[in-house]
Parts: C-alpha cells; structure tokens; sequence
C-alpha cells in the first residue's frame, strides 16, 4: 500500500508486511456485529481485506460485501470457511453457531476471532479447547474487547503501576437501554455479564472462587419470569471481592464502567466524554445508546491486533481458555439465580498450550 502524504517508511517488518499484502477475512454473520467487523477490515485495518461474507440473509450480505468489498458471499458459513481463498475467519453469528463454526475453522487451520461468548455451553466451549490443544497451536481468539477498550486499559495500567495499592476490591457495572424480546435471565448472564467476569480475570490476574447472584424483574413487559437486573457477588483466588450490577432495561442508555479499590487509593473508568449542555436550567450530557457505539475504538483495535498477531504469527488477546473459564463462571451464576445460594467453582488445569500465566497477564 502506498503511503499518504506526510508518512514515512517503516522499519517494523509486521507494517512492511502489512503494506505488501493484506491477509483475506471472510465474516461469519451481517447483523450489527458482522457489519462492523467488516467496516474495521475495510477502512481501519490495513493488513486486511474482507474477502467473503457468510449469512443465510443472502440479500443483506450481498449488500454488506458490496460496501466493504469487492467480496464472495456464501449462504453456508461452513463454505466459506472451507474456501481455500480465505485465510483467516471472524464469526459474528449468533451464540449457538459459535462453537461448531470455530471447531470447523481449528479443522480448517484457520485462525478465527470469535464473538463472545465461545459457545452457549462450558461443555461446548471444552471441546474447542480441546480441540485447539489436539492441533498443537492456538487459532482462537476470543472478542472480548474491553480488554482494548482506552478507557479499561488506562485502569488496568493504574492498578499495574501500584499507584492504588494492591487490589481488594472490583466493581463492575454494565447497563442497556433494553432488552431484546423472547431472551431469559441466563441470557442476561451469557450476553452481557461475561463480559465483566472476563473483566475481573484480567484486571485481577486471579481467577473467580465463588459467586452469588440474585436478581428482581423491573419490566414485566419482557417476560415476569425474566430478572433484568442482577447483582452478583464474588470472591476470587487470591482473596479480592467482586460486585456485578448488570442492568439490561435501564432505558436511559448504554453505561459500563469499572472501579478497582485498592489498599491505598481507587481508580476507574472515565465519566462520558461529549459536550456538556447547559440549557434550560439544567446540565446535560449525552449518554451513548448501544455497544458498538460505546467500543467502537475497542473493536478497531482488536481487530488490528488481531490481524498482526497473524502476520508475527504470535497469538494473542484472550484465547480460547479464557472463553472456556469465562463460561464456567457464568454458568456458576445462572445456578446461583436458580438456588439463591452461592456457587463454588473449582480449580482448573489450564493445559500447557496456554502458558502458566495468570488471567491477567500481559500477551
């Protein structure tokens, strides 16, 4: 690729490699998900190209390959997966489809980011790790993308540098506007929470012990049985607490944030950023409205991480264990829902493949 006006060659051979060629990305999905990954390949990431685009909407991919291309459009994910022209694979399908098409991409030797969460079962999620472990190397990386996120990454850099102290306490909080119809509690958890117990992991580098959540239902209109706030309590290995607010319905906008408590001091995510208005005798401040507008900085640079990783050929970012324990402790807090008790969660070897590192650690 040529260089704009004002830039200067690069000595770093991964961007001169990047500049020669770009690594062809097929996208498993067109919704909002698949639709933005493939706008990050076009425009945002210069070692890529959107090479192929998979959705049984065939019309609606045609026109999302027609934007981001020029790209093949497939109706059978499988088929692109198993296109010889495509190299690399982002799966951006709905949950259920997850863990069969990254097993197909590990059948393939194909490197694949998938969307959290891995699969919609522990069990299922086993099986890619085991599959991965069988092959020998690691092709899965796993979209949990507040770990890119500016904002979760200068916290994570503050609690780093011991300027808190060493952590006692994390508190999480993750809010949505509202809820989509025919989903239950355990999806509130799946969808949304497993984003904040990927989030404990890595700010703590300590794995989850116990948890105990409880939730109430505040909008009888998405279901009376469905609890659209919960509350989830934690203790981790190495002796931290933990609470999880996730509030699926609050109406008034999207909002994640995080505090970490530490012996000596806290440090946490920054307030909205947009214009403060001040009309009317009030003060405002706009609040963003769904995920891809909030992380939308988060996604692009995965995504272009992603894409070096695969042109240094050292993986990186959360793997496929990391999408395998994260699904053990959500499923430990839908039983806890169930019981309203707390839920142990055991020990778990973390094969060789993935290094003796610790949650949090650095890749």
């Amino acid at each position: 690729m040529g260089l704009a006006t004002g830039e200067h060659a690069t000595d770093d051979p991964v961007a001169k490699r990047a500049e020669s060629r770009r690594i062809a990305v097929g996208v498993v999905g067109s919704g909002g998900m698949g639709c933005m990954h493939a706008e990050n390949l076009r425009w945002k990431v210069p070692g890529a190209r959107l090479a192929a685009v998979a959705d049984p909407d065939t019309a609606r991919a045609e026109e999302l390959a027609e934007r981001c291309g020029p790209a093949t459009v497939f109706e059978d994910p499988v088929e692109l997966i198993r296109a010889r022209s495509i190299e690399a694979v982002v799966v951006a399908s709905p949950d259920p489809t997850h863990a069969p098409l990254v097993l197909e991409c590990l059948r393939n030797e194909k490197p694949v980011l998938c969307e959290k969460p891995l699969a919609d079962s522990s069990q299922a999620a086993l099986e890619v790790v085991e599959a991965e472990v069988g092959l020998g190397k690691r092709l899965v990386q796993v979209g949990f993308m507040r770990r890119y996120d500016p904002q979760h990454v200068a916290v994570k850099e503050a609690v780093e540098s011991g300027s808190v102290g060493a952590p006692v306490l994390f508190k999480g909080w993750h809010r949505n506007v509202g809820f989509g119809s025919g989903k239950g509690s355990e999806s509130v958890v799946t969808s949304a929470t497993i984003h904040d117990l990927d989030s404990i992991r890595w700010y703590l580098g300590q794995e989850i012990a116990e948890v105990y959540a409880r939730g109430v239902n505040t909008e009888p209109e998405i279901g009376e049985n469905v609890w659209d706030l919960q509350l989830i309590q934690l203790l981790t290995t190495g002796g931290c607490m933990g609470t999880i607010e996730t509030y699926v319905s609050s109406r008034y906008g999207y909002e994640v944030g995080v505090e970490i408590v530490g012996e000596r001091g806290t440090v946490q995510t920054s307030p909205p950023t947009g214009a403060v208005v001040r009309r009317e005798g009030a003060v405002s401040q706009r609040i963003e409205q769904d995920w891809l507008e909030r992380f939308r900085a988060a996604y692009e640079i995965e995504a272009r991480l992603w894409v070096e990783s695969l042109f240094n050929g050292a993986p990186g970012g959360p793997d496929a264990w990391d999408g395998y324990v994260s699904l053990v402790a959500a499923e430990a807090c839908i039983a806890s829902l169930r019981s309203g008790s707390p839920e142990r969660i055991a020990k778990l070897d973390r094969p060789a493949l993935y290094g003796e590192r610790e949650p949090g650690a650095d890749r």
